[in-house]
């Protein structure tokens, strides 16, 4: 129950995150069109998650190591120096890059070309405040304060979409968007650090230990900015910024339904962490079955409402976005795949054997790169789109033998996977019907997703005993404090 209640702290931050989001990008797309949504993304595919990959990684062991429970401020101090240091070196070299792009004629109609030409310095002090909040959060997640780090990234989310709107209606644009990302990066990371200290000086073999986890965990760093990121930076050489503003905005409603296997992912890390120190394998198995019975519980009826309401859903933004309605359903079953995906791996990586995860993200990494700079190439933004879930479906794979080999039997909850889908299908076949029958507008379609929802909430509760016992649980424990 320990578990569950943490992990609803942490889903709690992750929903005022996801409806920051949502509000911040209704916002741009209202206020500006999607092509300034499409040049924003770019700039935060590279200076929030493309360029900082050493210093993710370097957060991501010291989060292992702090979780470890042995040495943990000094630890923390490895992360703080390494990542200071990493974060400046990339900073300048963007700053450089912008200066080289000044200096030489390149062709100014590709949209990767004019966003660092133009906004350099704003994405190099995104590479400083990114480091520096992902270091912070890093040291929370491995000191078992998962609720208290979701609830700092929900802060800073919040932060951030009032600085990036009143930016924007000041007239600032593309600028005001990305200083306004740094600036609610830096103010996260300060107030984080307040929580976590300051550390301590390390020695020379907490210095090793960080960077012998890390080695192998860079990979896997790489991996989720592939993943998430990696088809927009590509899309910047294909296509308008108009048509990337599109495919963000669908990749933010995509995202919306993993807020729950992000949770209980963040929540199972360290404890499944403690756990194999003693090799409690069987304790391990128990714990994944949960959480994987809980991953898909939000992406399985957000792929058939897609299918049933996508464009009207997209059209909210703007009547334009509702071009990207066939994108918005290949990236949901992305994330479908992805969701368990990310359990497995989540696991290996909570077990203290990087190379095994390295082991699968290097396929993945070679996969997904192929296919999406060939198939983007060839197909445009759909290209991309099949990319992306071609490869999460690989990843799943992979990862699940790669788990085989250290728990034994990876315990599959099929049955209760099965009535999510059940349950699914009840909901479409109240929304068909219904979705034809009630006008177009916003508030309709606003209604629409809330009947799909309660449909689907009702249903699942009533089939799953598991669910049910789960929601009973938090309940009645809410009570009891009452």
């Amino acid at each position: 129950m320990r578990l569950s209640k943490t992990a609803l702290v942490h889903f709690a931050g992750q929903v005022v995150i996801s409806v920051a989001g949502f509000g911040a990008t209704f916002a741009i797309a209202r206020l500006e069109g999607e092509s300034v949504l499409g040049l924003y993304s770019v700039a935060v595919a590279l200076g929030f998650y493309l360029l900082v990959i050493p210093t993710q990684a370097i957060g991501n062991a010291v989060k292992k190591r702090m979780s470890e429970g042995d040495d943990r401020q000094a630890y923390f101090g490895v992360g703080l120096l390494v990542n200071g240091g990493l974060g400046i070196a990339v900073a300048v070299g963007v700053a450089l890059l912008g200066v080289a792009i000044d200096a030489v004629a390149l062709p100014g109609d590709v949209t990767m070309v004019r966003v660092i030409d133009a906004y350099s310095l704003e994405i190099a002090a995104l590479v400083l405040s990114t480091s520096a909040f992902w270091t912070v959060r890093s040291a929370l997640d491995g000191t078992k304060r998962v609720g208290t780090s979701g609830l700092l990234q929900a802060g800073e989310r919040v932060l951030r979409t009032g600085l990036q709107v009143g930016l924007l209606v000041a007239g600032f644009g593309v600028l005001g968007l990305i200083g306004g990302h740094a600036a609610a990066l830096a103010v996260a990371a300060a107030a984080g650090l307040a929580i976590v200290g300051t550390g301590r000086v390390p020695t020379r073999t907490h210095v090793s230990s960080v960077l012998s986890y890390a080695r192998y965990a860079w990979l896997g760093t790489l991996r989720s900015r592939i993943y998430g990121w990696f088809d927009t930076f590509v899309l910047a050489f294909f296509v308008s910024s108009g048509l990337i503003g599109i495919y963000e905005a669908a990749w933010g409603l995509a995202s919306l339904l993993a807020v729950v296997s992000t949770s209980v992912r963040a929540t199972l890390f360290p404890e499944v962490s403690e756990l194999s120190v003693d090799d409690e394998y069987e304790r391990i198995r128990s714990i994944l079955h949960d959480g994987l019975v809980f991953s898909g519980v939000f992406v399985i009826p957000g792929l058939v409402g897609a299918a049933i309401v996508g464009r009207r859903v997209l059209e909210f933004y703007r009547p334009s976005f509702g071009q990207g309605a066939g994108i918005l359903v290949i990236l949901i079953a992305a994330y479908g795949a992805d969701v368990y995906g990310q359990q497995f791996l989540n696991v290996v990586n909570a077990t203290d054997n990087p190379s095994l995860a390295y082991r699968v993200n290097k396929w993945f990494i070679a996969v997904s790169v192929v296919l999406t700079v060939s198939l983007a190439w060839v197909f445009g933004w759909y290209g991309a789109a099949a990319a992306t879930a071609s490869a999460s479906v690989i990843r799943t794979v992979f990862s699940y033998h790669v788990l085989r080999e250290i728990v034994g039997s990876v315990p599959l909850p099929v049955g209760e996977i099965g009535r999510e889908v059940l349950a699914a299908g009840i909901m479409a076949a109240v929304l068909v019907p219904l979705q034809r029958a009630v006008p177009g507008g916003n508030p309709w379609t606003l209604a629409l997703v809330g009947a799909g929802a309660a449909v689907y909430g009702v249903s699942l509760y009533a089939l799953s005993t598991t669910v049910r016992g789960k929601v009973d649980g938090l309940v009645g424990g809410r009570l009891d404090r009452a």
